[in-house]
């Protein structure tokens, strides 16, 4: 099933830029998470991550993020950080079971959607773990654009009224 209009959005984020062959992601999290607990941050949210290229050639540019309590970070860390991390407007399906094979078959599902609505992808394809002890699985989202559609605008302006209410808190 693909959703519409769904966001990302988050307070006070860190992330860090890898470009790894794809079978040292799993180092990549480790060297991540490591960053995180010598920059002593406190979790705050689910670990995400963008998907900048197609690794056609195995190797992967990606962008691993983490909404953290503190609202900096410090200066001798190897970590970029932001106030906010805001994406609407975006398709999102889930991804149970088995990861990698079910991973791919997901983003066909996701590109095919966005073609038959004639949207035009317009981010990388983000990946939001979620889940606990019980059961995990994986929100891919990508941020979509159409010229030709009305509503879009009027929920992009949601949207933003959802944006700004948030300073309100």
């Amino acid at each position: 099933m693909i959703m519409e209009y769904e966001t990302i959005m988050y307070k006070n984020v860190v992330w860090h830029t890898y470009e790894i062959h794809y079978s040292q992601f799993q180092r990549a999290l480790e060297d991540f998470n490591d960053k995180l607990v010598r920059a002593k941050l406190t979790v705050t949210g689910p670990l995400f991550y963008a998907l900048n290229n197609i690794p056609l050639d195995e190797i992967m540019v990606i962008d691993i993020y983490m909404p953290v309590e503190q609202s900096y970070v410090p200066k001798d860390m190897d970590l970029h950080f932001q106030s906010y991390f805001y994406i609407d407007q975006m398709l999102m399906t889930r991804v149970k079971g088995n990861f990698e094979v079910d991973t791919e078959f997901a983003y066909q599902k996701l590109l095919q959607y966005a073609i038959d609505n004639e949207y035009k992808i317009v981010s990388p394809i983000f990946h939001v773990m979620r889940g606990d002890d019980e059961m995990q699985w994986v929100e891919l989202k990508a941020k979509v654009f159409s010229e030709n559609d009305d509503e879009f605008f009027e929920k992009e302006a949601r949207s933003w009224d959802t944006l700004l209410g948030m300073f309100d808190q």
